[in-house]
Order: C-alpha cells, then structure tokens, then sequence
C-alpha cells in the first residue's frame, strides 16, 4: 500500500512538470516506508550479535569458554566504557558503542530480549526516531554518570537503555493509568519483571547504572509524547 500510494503521488507531481517537487515527494515517501518496515530494535539486536561472535573470532588468545560464560576479548576491550578511554583518551564513541557490546552469553541472551519485548511495544508507541534517540541518551548519561561513581571500572552492555526505556513507561503508566491494562496484556510483560528485579542484585555499580538509565528515562517521559498523545494535541489545535 505505502509503495503503491509512493507511486500516484510522484506520478501526481509529474503531471505538473515539477521535477523538483516530484524527488522530494518521493524521497519523503521512501523515508516513510523505510521508517515503518525496520525496526531500530532488530537492528540493534543484529549489531550486538555481530558484535559479539566477532569478539570470540578476534579474541583467539582467549580462553573461549570463559568468554562465553564471564565475559572478556578484544572488541569488548575497544567498544567498553571507562573513565581512562572516555575522560583521559577522549575516545568519546564508547558511549554509544558499549551498548552495543554484550560480555557474555547470558548477557547477550538478557538484553536481547529485553530490547526486542520493549520495542514490541513501546517503538510501536514512539515510531523508530524517538525510540532511537532514547536508547542512545539512555546510554550516554548513564555512561558519563557512572565513569564519575566508579572511574575504575570497565562498562558494557545495553541495560541503561533498556532501564532507560523502562522509566519512560513507567513515566507514562504513572500518568494515564489505563496503559497499565494494555502493556501487562503485551508479551513479555513477566520477562521484564524478573529482568527488572534480578538484574539489579549484579551489585551497586550494576545498580546505580541501571539507575541512572531509568531516571534518564522518566525525565524523558515528560518530553517524549506517544503517537495517541500528539495525535489528540494536533486534533484539538486545529479545532
């Protein structure tokens, strides 16, 4: 349907001899399609699995066991988050790459599937740009927030996006309470009950980053309006 409709209207543009009208119409309505048939979750769950069977093939000098089980290798030592690679070397990428980077099996496995549960949901909610934006953000404050609680310690993993995706909902379900319905009737509602719980007994350091991701979420929450929320304020500005 949206290829078909994509066609009429470069063919309505050509009609009027404008060719400048017709490529940015269609460059607008590829956009479109583009943007409503991938998902940034699927994407950054391909990345991450990338990501990490291509640290078990770089890291030979490893014991790949051990790197299945506890973590470790070289990708995650150069896509990682410290405070000496962002604050002393300024190799400021790591705040976006460390999540992207899974340490071990049941890391990958956990935060897998907690970005694709979310973004059943809540991309749907947001369209793929807003959604984006806040898994980055996510990662970025509470990367840059951490470095200063625990400079020594080495950082990887997608959770403060995750948490920071799971402050935005619970921005929203504190707001409008009749979305507590319609997202416990969601798949994977009991998975992110363990997650949210038993994640957080990795430690403080685990703790405060998954913290500082979940209040950098709720923030946003006052920003970010759902698709439902900007559709009503549009309606009721034109009326």
């Amino acid at each position: 349907m949206d290829e078909v409709q994509n066609n009429r209207e470069c063919q309505q543009a050509g009609r009027g001899g404008n060719s400048c009208k017709i490529k940015e119409i269609c460059e607008i309505n590829i956009m479109k399609i583009i943007f409503r048939t991938y998902k940034f979750s699927w994407i950054a769950i391909v990345i991450m699995c990338i990501v990490f069977i291509v640290n078990l093939i770089l890291s030979r000098d490893y014991n790949l066991l051990w790197i299945l089980l506890s973590g470790g290798g070289d990708i995650v030592d150069s896509l990682g988050v410290s405070y000496t690679t962002v604050c002393e070397n300024f190799q400021l990428y790591r705040l976006f790459t460390y999540g992207y980077t899974q340490t071990a099996i049941w890391h990958l496995l956990a935060n897998v599937l907690g970005v694709w549960y979310i973004g059943l949901y809540l991309e749907k909610k947001m369209g793929i740009i807003r959604f984006m934006f806040v898994y980055h953000v996510g990662l970025v404050i509470a990367g840059v927030a951490i470095l200063g609680f625990y400079p020594d310690r080495f950082s990887c993993g997608a959770s403060p996006a995750i948490f920071a995706y799971l402050g935005m909902l619970f921005n929203w379900l504190m707001r409008k309470r009749d979305l507590w319905k319609e997202y416990k009737a969601q798949k994977g509602f009991s998975f992110f009950l363990y997650y949210f719980v038993l994640s957080n007994f990795l430690g403080i350091h685990t703790l405060l980053f998954h913290l500082f991701g979940f209040c950098t979420g709720f923030l946003l929450g006052f920003i970010i309006k759902r698709k439902e929320e900007k559709q009503q304020m549009v309606s009721e500005t034109a009326t």
